[in-house]
């Protein structure tokens, strides 16, 4: 009797033992960063405009691009049960493109996610039942410098809401040698420096930003812009041609820029 309560002793532990590790293996996956989206529900994705999702693992939120729009939201890793992962209040920009089809796919595809597994340098994002519905690669993208900021850039889109049609464009100005900033929010005129943090190429912190002060019938884009500014820590190159996605202090979009077209006289 004693020698079989010895057995079962070693054999649970040794299944705690297993089971510790295997949890060990999948939870160890680290999603911070950007990811570029290559499979969705069986189907290879690749091109120039191929969708991505970044993780933003201080605020467990994400954001990216789904293929036509901009998505932001947020995630779970569960830390009690190692391989389980969900997102919630998934959302997207408004832009119509030719082809909305592979976006509705990676957001239908998100919707149904609520587990992982890492195979080599990728890792699988999975259903209730385990089947896998997307797959993620490590994204690397080009290092960006102050160098790229140097001109003039329209606001394109402050978070997930892209700037319609105005009476007045708001832009950005940058000029690099002065470490100023110069443009407009949509109704007032915008001034102010910019800084970096030393060895950090990517960081940007604007200060001493002052505007004028009149009034227009929808202020509501120059507080959004305003507010933008006051966060900004960095800055990444775009998801598209000549586009500049400024950063929080968790690496979370805050304004899209646009290289602006010079004006022909």
């Amino acid at each position: 009797m004693k020698g079989m309560t010895i057995l079962a002793s070693v054999f649970i532990a040794l299944v705690t033992v297993s089971c510790g590790t295997n949890k060990k293996a999948v939870a160890v996956t680290d999603f911070s960063g950007e990811w570029n989206i290559v499979n969705v529900k069986g189907q290879a994705v690749s091109g120039e405009d191929a969708p991505y999702i970044g993780f933003d693992q201080t605020t467990n939120r994400v954001y990216g691009h789904a293929g036509c729009n901009r998505l932001m939201g947020a995630y779970h890793v569960d830390s009690l049960e190692a391989g389980k992962i969900s997102f919630a209040q998934v959302a997207t920009t408004r832009m119509m493109c030719p082809d909305m089809s592979l976006e509705q796919s990676v957001l239908d595809a998100l919707d149904k996610v609520a587990g992982f597994a890492q195979t080599g340098d990728t890792v699988e994002l999975q259903d209730a039942e385990g089947r896998q519905v997307m797959t993620l690669q490590k994204r690397v993208k080009p290092a960006v410098t102050i160098d790229d900021l140097a001109g003039r850039w329209r606001i394109a889109s402050v978070g997930v809401v892209v700037i319609g049609k105005m009476d007045r464009e708001p832009e950005l100005t940058f000029n690099l040698e002065e470490k100023r900033v110069h443009g407009n929010a949509g109704c007032n005129t915008i001034n102010g420096s910019f800084s970096q943090e030393e060895g950090k190429p990517a960081s940007l912190r604007f200060s001493q930003m002052i505007s004028t002060m009149m009034a227009c019938p929808d202020m509501q884009v120059e507080r959004d812009i305003l507010q933008a500014i006051e966060k900004v820590r960095g800055f990444d190159s775009g998801d598209e041609e000549d586009t500049i996605v400024l950063l929080d202090e968790n690496g979370s979009p805050l304004m899209t820029l646009a290289r602006a077209q010079e004006e022909v006289e």
